[in-house]
């Protein structure tokens, strides 16, 4: 298995790697009035509307993403902008690695987004799972 690392908050996460298409740089983004706070609006791309999530606030973190960086992802066929604080590389890693994650492990965090945790060298990921993001 392989995923994509990134950093929110300053704690290592990931996405499989089958689940990201690209990553772009973001140009402009346009905000939606009414749209909920994580949705920081939709942008252009090669002339299709890309919704923009702000991972950070989704998954229950207080402030705002900070990389110009998004990370296309395939959620239910469409095709969804993910900010993060920073995108890292991607690890490869046995699909034994992945391990369930209590409730209580990561409070913060809301549990129902997360996969699975996987630990990588001396650092643990944190495996969001972008099917439930929308």
């Amino acid at each position: 298995m392989e995923i994509l690392s990134f950093i929110l908050d300053e704690k290592f996460f990931g996405i499989l790697l089958d689940k990201v298409g690209e990553i772009v740089e973001a140009v402009r983004v346009t905000p939606v009035p009414l749209a909920p706070e994580y949705i920081e609006g939709v942008m252009n791309l090669r002339g299709d509307p890309v919704s923009i999530i702000d991972l950070k606030r989704k998954i229950g973190f207080k402030g705002r993403a900070e990389s110009n960086d998004i990370i296309l992802c395939y959620i239910k066929d469409s095709v969804v902008g993910l900010r993060v604080d920073q995108i890292l590389t991607i690890h490869k890693f046995s699909s034994d690695a992945l391990r369930e994650v209590s409730p209580s492990l990561e409070e913060d965090i809301e549990s129902k987004y997360i996969k699975g945790i996987v630990q990588i060298e001396e650092d643990r990921y944190i495996i969001i799972d972008v099917e439930r993001l929308i």
